[in-house]
């Protein structure tokens, strides 16, 4: 039997990831000092809608009605968490694209704007998790809000701050951007144990989801964890207390390794969702 969703949801929400954790990277920085990292806040700002709008496409072809899009912008229905996604990603789109624009431009952004677009940045990265539990399929339980935005938040600094060191050599070396490199990648782990504990205390077929994943899909958990996060993690943990920042190549490799990790999870996550259809 025919899986309802294929690898095109899992890009979508891997690559929508990406791009508001690049935007809320360049936001914090663009605040913080805008001239000392131009490069970085620019490569974010550059990187936020195209990656969105790269995995509104996806969804979209997933879907079969490409041109939707226009109707999920101008209709919202209160009770749909798929619609008020559509319009909060549309909107994040344009509110994007215009502060990319000024960014190239080298004019001023306004710390109004910047605030609303990070926030449905925010929002977004909730909003991944949140439709996937909107389902109500038993796997996927309430932990994945919380961990699809903590992910997107790590996939999204690492991305921006190691295209804008391979472009311009420019470095984040801002102490408030470690630690909440750290901390994203601490709940991050803390999300899948729990998710994984959602698996186990629920109904029988969470169970059986639970039982699936370990025995069919435990070489992609592994890989999820010790890549996505456990790498990371260490890395930065060493560079905290070497009191150091990440050399090029610690940057390239938990780059990489999150990058490679979180697409992985992200993929076990919908398809295990789906098996629930399989077995009625």
């Amino acid at each position: 039997m025919d899986l309802l969703w294929d690898i095109r949801v899992v890009l979508d929400l891997f690559l929508g990831g990406i791009g508001i954790g690049a935007f809320i990277l360049a936001s914090i920085l663009y605040t913080i000092d805008a001239q000392k990292y131009n490069t970085v806040c620019k490569t974010g700002f550059i990187m936020a809608p195209i990656f969105v709008a790269v995995g509104l496409v996806f969804l979209l072809l997933e879907i079969g009605r490409p041109f939707h899009a226009v109707i999920m912008l101008i209709s919202v229905n209160p009770t749909s968490v798929l619609s008020w996604g559509g319009f909060i990603q549309g909107g994040f789109i344009l509110l994007s694209v215009f502060v990319a624009y000024k960014a190239i431009k080298n004019q001023a952004i306004s710390n109004v704007i910047l605030f609303i677009t990070m926030t449905l940045a925010f929002i977004i990265g909730i909003y991944h998790g949140a439709l996937l539990s909107s389902f109500g399929r038993s796997v996927w339980n309430s932990s994945l809000p919380v961990l699809f935005l903590s992910t997107s938040l790590v996939t999204g600094f690492l991305t921006t701050m190691l295209v804008a060191k391979l472009f311009k050599h420019e470095e984040v070396t801002n102490k408030l951007v470690k630690g909440s490199m750290i901390v994203f990648l601490l709940l991050s782990f803390a999300s899948v144990v729990g998710w994984l504990y959602g698996l186990k205390s629920q109904d029988a077929i969470s169970k059986e989801g639970l039982s699936y994943l370990m025995s069919d899909y435990f070489l992609l958990l592994a890989i999820a964890i010790l890549f996505g996060m456990l790498l990371p993690i260490v890395l930065y943990i060493k560079s905290l207390f070497a009191k150091t920042h990440l050399a090029s190549m610690e940057l390239k490799l938990a780059t990489i390794s999150s990058l490679v990790g979180v697409f992985v999870l992200k993929y076990v996550i919908v398809y295990l969702g789906q098996l629930e259809y399989l077995v009625k």
